[in-house]
This record gives structure tokens, C-alpha cells and sequence, in this order.
């Protein structure tokens, strides 16, 4: 990747996708701050959302190396995020006695209540934001974002397995 400086600005070239990867981080973090934005009322974050969001689409409770990998976090955050959420009784774990390395999450009946609140506001804001895209610019955009997932996960997923 070359840097060329013009009058006090950097120009990043020479990288085929960079242009585009500095779009989607733009794009993502106004999103993200603007949705904060919206649950701020609520008392979540959005990564508290997204928590309560897998923890609802399971019909049991599930293990905090699950949520790692369905939010694609490390376990540290996954943590934090669960202390963040038991604190107020949103969620609770649930202890492994045969493997006490093993820690459950579930979502509690205050989490369900909570979810039920905040979500239709996301919701909400994601259709108001999306109003700007056709239905097939919305549909060309997961495929694209999938794909580009999908390829980030997959060397993610080498990366980690090296010793």
C-alpha cells in the first residue's frame, strides 16, 4: 500500500478493496453511533442488543465460546458484555457441574421484557435508514457483506489455529 501526501491529506492507493473497506467502517460506526444514539433511552449499547438478540434466538441457554463466535468477539468482551447484562438480571449463567470450565448464558424473564422494549427501535431504525437503498441494493448488499464475512472469518479461522 503506497501513501502519498497532498496538502496535509493521505492518499491511500495501490490496496485493491481499501477504498471500500474505509466505506463500510464510515458507513458501520455513523450506524452504530446513531443507534446508540437510540437505545441510549433504553440503557443498552448496541452490542447488549446484539447479546440479547442470540441469546432470544435460542431455545436454550448457550456457552459464552458460542456467543464469541456468533458476535465474532473474544472471550474477554463476551465477559463483559454478560456481566453488563446478569448485573441488572437481563441474563444469568449457569455453571457447569460436569465441566467447570463451561459457562451457560440464558436470557432471563427481565432480558425478554428488555429485548421486547429495544429491539422495535433498532427495528426501527434500520428500515428508516434503509429507506435510502432499493430492495435489490439491500439484497446485493448482504450478499456482498456475507461474502466479505465469510472470506474475513475463514482466515480468521487459520489465523487462530496456527500455533
Amino acid at each position: 500500500m503506497a501513501a502519498r501526501q497532498s496538502k496535509g491529506r493521505v492518499k491511500l492507493d495501490g490496496a485493491r478493496g481499501l477504498a471500500e473497506w474505509i466505506a463500510i467502517y464510515k458507513a458501520y460506526n455513523a450506524i452504530f453511533k446513531l443507534t446508540e444514539l437510540a437505545l441510549l433511552p433504553h440503557s443498552l449499547s448496541l452490542p447488549q442488543l446484539y447479546l440479547l438478540t442470540v441469546l432470544k434466538n435460542e431455545d436454550e441457554p448457550i456457552t459464552t465460546g458460542e456467543i464469541g463466535r456468533a458476535m465474532v468477539k473474544a472471550s474477554q468482551t463476551i465477559t463483559g458484555l454478560v456481566d453488563r447484562l446478569e448485573e441488572p438480571g437481563m441474563a444469568e449463567r449457569v455453571f457447569d457441574r460436569r465441566d467447570r470450565r463451561k459457562t451457560w448464558v440464558r436470557l432471563t424473564e427481565k432480558g425478554e421484557s428488555k429485548f421486547a422494549e429495544a429491539f422495535p427501535v433498532a427495528n426501527r431504525l434500520a428500515e428508516e435508514l434503509s429507506a435510502v437503498l432499493t430492495d435489490q441494493e439491500l439484497k446485493d448488499l448482504r450478499v456482498t457483506l456475507g461474502k466479505l464475512r465469510s472470506a474475513a472469518m475463514d482466515r480468521l479461522g487459520a489465523a487462530l489455529e496456527r500455533p
